[in-house]
């Protein structure tokens, strides 16, 4: 009996035959977080008695703490980052950036004594400085983050020019004032392309592939509802709100029955208005970090994401539910102590007087580090965590072809300007 297998090894063999072979694609590497939330925990609560004990100088090793664990524990295909700045680099880069805002904080002085049109010119011209140098702090800052990330032995780097970003953030922000909000998707979509444009990991440049009317799309009804609150809240407050009575009320701090009930119904329609501005707020914010993350290209890899809308607002609901609990709780403790403060003294008595200064001021404290401890592991831990897990990247196979540029690490002046204006952060 003839083999069958042997006929189709001669038509393979056969010149006339020709065989195409198709790669298989490899599957998209997935990314995840392996740190734990209470080592984290350890690193922040240290980090800020730390800081009330150093009166804030803390701050740099806590960042730098706080950026090594979690850079640490994210892992892409197998391979976590790796961040190599110090400390050190971030205090002396603060104290450069102190040494370059003095002139603008002069002019700042100068604006408030009275000296006329010099005091405005001066004050106006501090404010459109610093509108526009905060956003050249924030693009060098961002350069100095890439710099001092690895992966894979290849480190990140941007180009570009600072001044460029800031100034097309001051021309957004104008033409965003202009159209009440509407052009914020576009621009978002422009200021993103164009850092992602001059972001590289080694060879590789980035991309940004997401679209300012697919964003518009997503957000338009978050816009509509804002728009909708404050037109309810202009018609309530000029129905059900004594306008005359609520002036006098601000202007004399009157007793009367009628002015107290407009101002406690105007702080009801405020308070109102500002709960749905919180909830849209976070809607948005996940909108944007869904839009963003699918955006992201480098080379040959296309990031895709799992990211849910829920999962961000619960971060935000959660951080909102324990800051609440923890007013509650110090608000219960203060109360105890000052009642049991001003049993013990007398309202006169300097000592009371003292010891309920020092309770006041003690609560106010453990609050700003409680309030702050509780947004850096509900908000920023929890939605880091998110969305690494959230991710797929498509043709990461091709990393091992990838090369190393011979770019070198940025100074960290930005990173300090960054945080002497207060936008500075992990």
């Amino acid at each position: 009996m003839r083999d069958p297998t042997v006929g189709a090894m001669n038509d393979f063999a056969s010149p006339g035959f020709s065989a195409t072979i198709v790669p298989i694609a490899a599957p998209p590497a997935g990314a995840r977080f392996t740190g734990a939330m209470r080592a984290f925990r350890k690193v922040i609560l240290r980090g800020a008695l730390l800081q009330v004990v150093t009166v804030g100088i803390y701050r740099f090793w806590l960042t730098t703490d706080a950026r090594r664990f979690l850079w640490a524990n994210t892992e892409i295909g197998g391979d976590s980052l790796e961040y190599t700045g110090t400390a050190m680099e971030l205090f002396l880069g603060f104290l450069m950036a102190i040494a370059l805002l003095v002139p603008v904080y002069v002019l700042l002085f100068l604006g408030t004594l009275e000296l006329g049109l010099v005091s405005q010119l001066s004050s106006l011209s501090a404010f459109a400085f610093l509108a526009v140098f905060g956003q050249y702090a924030y693009y060098r800052a961002r350069r100095y983050r890439l710099t001092r990330t690895v992966f894979r032995g290849v480190r990140l780097h941007q180009s570009g020019s600072p001044w460029s970003y800031a100034l097309r953030t001051l021309l957004w922000w104008i033409l965003i004032a202009s159209t009440l909000g509407l052009a914020y998707p576009w621009a978002q979509a422009s200021l993103e392309r164009y850092k992602l444009a001059h972001t590289h990991y080694g060879e590789w440049q980035g991309k940004f592939a997401g679209s300012g009317t697919r964003l518009f799309v997503r957000g338009i009804g978050l816009w509509l509802i804002m728009i909708v609150a404050f037109v309810a809240l202009a018609a309530a407050m000029a129905h059900f709100v004594d306008g005359a009575a609520l002036a006098r009320a601000a202007r004399t701090a009157s007793k009367n029955s009628a002015d107290g009930k407009a101002v406690v119904i105007a702080m009801g329609l405020g308070f109102g208005v500002l709960a749905v501005a919180g909830v849209t707020y976070t809607i948005l914010q996940a909108i944007i970090m869904r839009w963003w993350l699918a955006g992201l290209r480098f080379g040959p890899l296309v990031v895709t994401t799992t990211l849910k809308k829920r999962r961000i607002f619960g971060a935000y609901f959660r951080c909102f539910l324990y800051t609440l609990l923890l007013l509650i709780a110090l608000s219960i403790v203060a109360g105890i102590a000052i009642g049991v403060i001003a049993i013990a003294a007398k309202p006169s008595d300097e000592t009371g007087q003292t010891l309920v200064i020092a309770a006041t001021v003690a609560m106010y404290l453990v609050l700003a580090i409680g309030v702050w401890v509780i947004y850096q592991m509900t908000i920023k831990l929890r939605i880091w965590r998110l969305c690494v897990e959230s991710v797929a990247i498509a043709g990461f196979d091709a990393i091992e072809r990838v090369h190393a540029d011979r770019s070198r690490p940025s100074s960290a002046v930005g990173e300090g300007l960054a945080d002497a204006l207060g936008a500075g952060g992990i």
